[in-house]
């Protein structure tokens, strides 16, 4: 395993002014992206006031069935003993969902080593898990290259309705038969079988996606230990009961100040990615399963085109006593992971930071500060078979991704084998035809202007026709020198799937497939640098 670092532009302008410090961001965060801040913001966080105890306990339960390591539980007393923590988040994907997640992991746990090394004192590294999100048909979905294209392999959700990743009962057979598919697209390895029993054993364990999620998190981070909580956990939601209340109280004030930002980050030249409105209470309720995102409507909260309505009074309660009815949505959810821990650094990817870009005010309104908010490391894994092909063709990951000298290569290809002769007949009969047909249209509009459509579609009818003969030809070449064409597909399929970044589109597991399962563990034992180039890693 080699590691390559390089820059590569961000597809947003907001990410990259943001990663190279221009003002302009900036001023909507609290700190810059740099560890240089560690020092400012642990001093802030002295006054951060926790239950350790009480929250250090209910991740204890909440990771305890999946076994909770030694360095996990080191982590756990680091905690409880007034440890700071790096936090990171995501949905319950399928198999970890995209390689980001992983890679998200990856960076909580190299930056809180960094912060503690820096700080000489203990930095925690904790994973979030959206459990909450109803959005199933989000993370019901995996990636597979199929003949050097991609395809996306969706799982049937729907039976789920608008449960949660957390309540939402998996159908073990459904999920057993979707998942088999999706392992028999990938090519059989040495690695194949204990993958597969791998991966099954954790389903069969699960009663939920955030069951399954969170022990394939466990399993590939506990030697590093990794602490994860669910966002949906019942014993968090108790805990977090009063600060449901203040969210409620100043409801009408955080709406305010997220339009206030996204109105001035516009002036600026960026996107309003919340695209908050004024009635917004930022809060999703629970009536009889179904999640409800919350708006006020004068004294009132209403969801459902005012299906359900709660007077504040009445919402006030149930957050005092049946928080678990309770969550948030992307604007409070930061507040949430800060009153809950005591953040040193958020890590996000490039949507993540957009949103946290309109969220200073809100920290404001609730007499908070921003956290530093660090971007997730960006990487890319290169097999040894794209290696393989990337010195044939003399092409670096660059070349590829930056350049897109692999689409040049085509196109040289392409007309290196053109038959040109038989084009050019093609072509010239086209001509030739249309000549032809302008006399037709002259002579029939002479006798009745009723016959000029009937002519220009019989006109039509012969040039598809010449089309699909100039389709076949070039179809016939392509196929004659399908080796090559394969070989450009399937290294763009790899390093830029879909025009995208591989750690964006593909699970872990053709990875874990080819390499092994020790691939996280290895991972980590590479020397990153902390900083905002691309990881490009070579197995």
């Amino acid at each position: 395993m080699r590691l390559e670092e390089q820059y590569i532009k961000p597809a947003s302008q907001l990410m990259e002014d943001y990663i190279n410090g221009k003002a302009n961001i900036l001023q909507y965060f609290s700190y810059g992206p740099s560890a240089e801040n560690f020092s400012k913001r642990f001093e802030v966080l002295q006054q951060h006031k926790v239950d350790r105890a009480k929250v250090g306990s209910i991740l204890r339960k909440f990771m305890e069935p999946n076994g909770i390591s030694q360095k996990a539980e080191a982590h756990l007393a680091d905690f409880e003993n007034g440890a700071p923590v790096v936090v990171t988040g995501q949905q319950a994907g399928l198999l970890t969902g995209p390689l980001y997640t992983v890679h998200k992991a990856i960076s909580v746990i190299v930056l809180a080593k960094q912060a503690s090394e820096q700080l000489a004192t203990k930095v925690v590294p904790v994973f979030w898990i959206a459990g909450e999100d109803h959005d199933l048909a989000e993370i019901s979905h995996l990636y597979r290259g199929v003949d050097g294209r991609l395809d996306k392999l969706n799982f049937p959700h729907v039976e789920y309705g608008k449960n949660s990743a957390s309540t939402a009962k998996l159908n073990k057979a459904k999920v057993h038969s979707y998942l088999e598919e999706y392992f028999r697209s990938l090519p059989e390895t040495e690695f194949s079988k204990e993958m597969h029993e791998t991966a099954f054993a954790f389903l069969d364990g699960a009663d939920s996606f955030t069951d399954f999620f969170a022990a394939l998190l466990n399993y590939f981070f506990k030697e590093e230990g990794l602490l994860y909580i669910d966002a949906a956990s019942p014993d968090l939601r108790k805990y977090e009961a009063s600060y449901f209340v203040r969210m409620i109280e100043k409801s009408e004030e955080i709406a305010e100040a997220v339009i206030a930002a996204e109105q001035n980050l516009v002036e600026e030249g960026y996107s309003a990615v919340i695209e908050a409105e004024p009635q917004a209470a930022n809060l999703f309720i629970t009536v009889e399963g179904e999640r409800i995102l919350l708006q006020r409507d004068g004294e009132e909260f209403v969801g459902n085109e005012g299906a359900v309505s709660f007077t504040m009074n009445e919402l006030l309660d149930i957050a005092k006593n049946s928080p678990e009815r309770l969550s948030n949505n992307v604007v409070t959810r930061p507040l949430m992971q800060e009153l809950v821990f005591p953040v040193l650094a958020f890590v996000g990817g490039p949507g993540e930071i957009a949103y946290w870009a309109a969220l200073k005010g809100v920290f404001n309104v609730m007499d908070m500060e921003m956290p530093i908010v660090m971007p997730r490391l960006g990487m890319t894994l290169v097999n040894r078979q794209v290696q393989s092909l990337l010195q044939k063709y003399q092409l670096t990951f660059s070349e590829v991704f930056t350049e897109l000298k692999v689409a040049e290569l085509r196109q040289a290809l392409m007309e290196s084998i053109r038959e040109k002769e038989a084009e050019h007949l093609i072509e010239e009969t086209q001509r030739q035809l249309e000549a032809k047909y302008e006399d037709i249209q002259k002579s029939f509009s002479a006798i009745s202007g009723g016959l000029t459509p009937l002519v220009e579609k019989n006109l039509q009818f012969h040039s598809k026709q010449l089309q699909f003969l100039k389709n076949k030809l070039e179809d016939e070449v392509v196929l004659q020198n399908s080796t090559q064409f394969n070989h450009f597909g399937l290294i763009e399929m790899e390093l830029r799937p879909d025009d995208n970044f591989q750690e964006r589109v593909f699970s872990p597991f053709p990875y874990l497939n080819i390499y092994g399962l020790e691939l996280v563990e290895d991972l980590l034992k590479l020397d990153f640098q902390y900083d905002k180039t691309h990881k490009i890693i070579y197995l």
